[in-house]
């Protein structure tokens, strides 16, 4: 497996998890509830846990199987929190 490759991939989910966050708090501080990024970083949010399902799928046993796991874990929760959040 391409180590630049799952880089990369960790690199885009961190920064969509911040976009993400950063979004969430706008939306309850000064939008009050007007969630107009909410579907492009939800969609975002799902494409990358694709592309680290099929990483962990192919990456069962090799070195970077622990990050790709503990990422996954934590765009889970943040999806959770989007959810729950607005």
């Amino acid at each position: 497996m391409n180590a630049d490759y799952v880089n990369d991939c960790l690199n885009r989910l961190q920064s969509t998890i911040d976009q993400a966050l950063t979004e969430l708090m706008e939306v309850k501080m000064i939008r009050e509830n007007d969630p107009t990024e909410f579907p492009y970083l939800q969609n975002e949010l799902n494409e990358l846990d694709i592309e680290i399902t099929l990483l962990l799928e192919k990456n069962q046993e090799g070195s970077h199987h622990t990050r790709l796991q503990e990422a996954q874990k934590k765009l889970h929760e943040v999806q959770d929190i989007m959810i729950r959040g607005v």
